[in-house]
């Protein structure tokens, strides 16, 4: 298995990002997006993505937000502020894309990025802007990962019949 000493920050120009592996065809989107759409979609402020990279400043993870939105759809109730609930729309940050290396897996990249993702958005970006809730659409595969991390479905009929499923986790329920 190869070294997986690794650090996490914004995705630089500089990053090498073309040896990612993505593993199964299923994931090949997120390869795709990472070597074709990730340096410019950040230097044109439409999304920003956060790398594991390594010492030799080969990316290993990423993870790629979003601004989004989020309709409950009388499915989640926010009691501690009964006023949002009259809203059909609550802030969210979408986690666009996120994916590691195949050569890189089980050995908690993922998580790490993910929980990089959240504090961010819990420390910074909710405190600065107000935001409550991060949000993903989840392949099949991901599902079981987005659970393990606290993430519930959006239970709506729309949402079960789709390829992605909605997730979503409220980040003023974490400690």
């Amino acid at each position: 298995m190869p070294d997986s000493d690794y650090f996490i920050r914004k995705l630089e120009s500089t990053d090498s990002v073309q040896s990612f592996k993505a593993g199964h065809e299923s994931f090949v989107p997120l390869k795709t997006s990472l070597k074709k759409q990730a340096k410019q979609f950040q230097q044109s402020d439409l999304a920003q993505t956060y790398v594991a990279v390594t010492a030799d400043r080969l990316v290993i993870g990423y993870i790629t937000l979003i601004c989004s939105e989020i309709d409950l759809k009388d499915a989640y109730e926010l009691g501690d502020c009964a006023n949002a609930n009259n809203y059909e729309f609550l802030p969210a940050v979408k986690i666009a894309r996120l994916a590691v290396d195949s050569r890189y897996r089980s050995n908690g990249i993922g998580i790490n990025l993910l929980e990089y993702a959240v504090a961010m958005i819990k420390d910074k970006i909710a405190e600065n802007v107000g935001c409550r809730f991060v949000v993903t659409d989840a392949k099949v595969e991901a599902i079981g990962f987005y659970k393990s991390q606290g993430f519930i479905f959006l239970d709506s009929d729309s949402h079960k019949t789709t390829e992605h499923h909605l997730m979503f986790l409220d980040v003023s329920s974490l400690k």
